[in-house]
């Protein structure tokens, strides 16, 4: 299949070219100006449009089943949205912790059209009573999990346990990805501010982060493990990580789109709706956050939770935390971080597919010749209004549509 006329962006290059997929080994092929049709293929008129890598996240949440139902639902959403891989995180029913369920994922993916990507829970429980193990990791990895996920319970695992699951990463080349949440200092359910102390609402205080960010920053740069601290929200955490980072420690900082999108002002009506967790911030740190997109943050994430209407249909303190808006994830990022100049769409391609791809090995996250042909069209032109009652977005206009999803070089059906 040939693309043609079309502005190839990535986070290494924007350019007009023409691009090649082989679509038998889908990869792409051939990369130039001004190409000519080969005999019998086909061929996709860009005109007008941009190609970017088909975007990765890492983010998917923990208590989800992992059934084809749930997985086909989320593949719809992950395509209208522009993102081809995602990474599932280890808390799911089931666990992921054997190897059996890291095969009931590949044989998941084999048949979904977006690539799922299992992470592994390091440690094993017999009983709610009982002390972690550490789970088989290297069996683990080499059935096809990409990455370590401390859990949020993780915090509660010993220091001794914490090092050698640390040992494993650094042996076997994998990173850690981990939730640095204090769970005794979580139990609030917004930022703690003026806007909760307003409320009456039970708060959640940034130490409840940063403390723990300093914890694990010490141990990635004792054991020289590559980490990435997944959700970022606090100004202080980045500070920490920009400071062990200079002692030579491997640390990347992801961070939600909507934590740069929206502020915890949001939340002053007892909207359940922008009950994320962690917890939006307040306009003052949203504005900090921003200003590191260009150093300090290395990744995006959607922050997708598929919370049931029914469970943020609540009182703010018994509403769920998370947020539906995978499907918007492109739109999002180029409507309110793009068009608006705080990034260039080359940078919110590396932040978005470049930096996961690299992160987890994976052969895709450029516009290369031979890497996997998991590409997005999208009309910058093109807008949209949000119609969905229960999305912080709702009633926004949106710029920036995914036309056309190709992921192994065939396109998929929105």
């Amino acid at each position: 299949m040939l693309l043609k006329n079309a502005l190839l962006c990535d986070a290494l290059k924007e350019c007009k070219a023409d691009l090649r997929v082989d679509e038998e080994r889908g990869i792409i092929s051939e990369i130039g100006e001004n190409l000519a049709p080969q005999s019998a293929e086909s061929v996709l008129e860009c005109s007008g449009k941009v190609i970017l890598p088909a975007l990765i996240d890492m983010a998917y949440p923990k208590n989800q089943v992992l059934s084809r139902k749930n997985l086909e639902s989320l593949t719809q959403k992950a395509l209208r949205g522009g993102v081809g891989s995602l990474l599932l995180r280890p808390e799911s029913t089931p666990r992921i912790d054997h190897a059996a369920i890291i095969e009931l994922v590949s044989s998941l993916d084999s048949s979904l059209s977006v690539h799922f990507l299992p992470s592994l829970a390091p440690t094993t429980l017999e009983s709610p009573e009982s002390k972690p193990k550490i789970a088989e990791i290297a069996s683990l990895i080499s059935s096809g999990a990409r990455a370590i996920y401390l859990e949020s319970s993780a915090q509660n695992i010993d220091g001794y346990t914490l090092y050698k699951i640390a040992q494993y990463a650094q042996m076997l080349q994998i990173p850690i990805i981990a939730s640095p949440q204090e769970p005794s200092l979580s139990e609030g359910v917004m930022n703690e501010s003026q806007v909760s102390t307003q409320l009456g609402l039970p708060a959640i205080p940034p130490l409840a982060q940063t403390m723990q960010v300093a914890k694990l920053c010490e141990l990635a740069r004792y054991s020289g493990t590559k980490w990435v601290f997944d959700v970022i929200s606090e100004i202080e955490s980045l500070q920490t990580i920009a400071h062990f980072t200079q002692m030579g420690a491997q640390i990347l900082a992801q961070t939600s789109l909507h934590h740069l999108i929206l502020s915890d002002e949001h939340c002053a009506a007892f909207d359940t709706r922008f009950k994320l967790f962690p917890p939006l911030k307040d306009p003052a740190t949203r504005e900090q956050l921003r200003a590191h997109l260009d150093s300090g943050i290395s990744l995006l994430t959607c922050l997708q939770s598929d919370s049931y209407k029914s469970k943020k249909d609540q009182v703010f303190e018994s509403a769920s935390f998370g947020i539906n808006a995978l499907e918007h994830y492109f739109s999002l990022g180029f409507s309110y971080l793009v068009k608006p100049n705080l990034i260039t769409l080359q940078r919110f391609s590396e932040l978005t597919s470049y930096a996961q791809a690299k992160l987890l090995s994976l052969p895709k996250g450029a516009l290369e010749v031979g890497l996997d042909a998991d590409l997005i069209i999208v009309d910058l032109q093109e807008s949209f209004c949000v119609e969905d009652t229960f999305s912080p977005y709702n009633g926004e206009r949106l710029s920036g549509v995914v036309t056309q999803v190709l992921l192994g070089g065939k396109i998929k059906s929105l």
